[in-house]
């Protein structure tokens, strides 16, 4: 019995201390939060607008690079290798100034012009290209151009 009664004594013990200095050493809660607040007056400044940077070009090129990449558009195409499908710089190369022809092939509505003979092994990822906002086909257009 004795033992038992030391055990709950040292273990009172110990919560009552951890419990004493984990709250400040008897601070109240009032003047904890009194002391926050007045520092977070002191340090509150301003608000300051930074000027807006037009990067627009590398952040489409960035995105369509990511999406280029999530769709699985790199198991067939590469940037400066011909690997299943044409490099990136020769499909720049074929649509340079036309974007527009480069979209309607990705929407399905227009044909393949830098490799017709793969054009059957493209056929089901137009599926995938199809299915995507026309932001995110903009984003890969911007990157295959980029490309060239």
């Amino acid at each position: 019995m004795k033992k038992i009664t030391l055990s709950a004594i040292a273990l009172s013990a110990i919560f009552a201390i951890s419990t004493l200095t984990s709250c400040g050493g008897g601070e109240t809660h009032e003047a904890a939060t009194e002391e926050a607040t007045t520092e977070e007056v002191v340090v509150e400044e301003p608000a300051v607008e930074e000027p807006v940077v037009e990067t627009t070009a590398a952040v489409d090129t960035e995105a369509g690079k990511e999406k280029f990449t999530t769709s699985g558009c790199v198991a067939c195409h590469q940037v400066d290798t011909k690997t299943v499908g044409p490099a990136l710089k020769d499909i720049a190369a074929a649509y340079a100034d036309n974007n527009d022809g480069l979209i309607a092939f990705l929407k399905g509505e227009g044909e393949a012009i830098v490799d017709p003979a793969q054009a059957a092994v493209m056929a089901p990822q137009i599926e995938t290209t199809k299915a995507m906002t026309d932001a995110e086909r903009n984003s890969i257009v911007d990157y295959i151009m980029a490309a060239k």
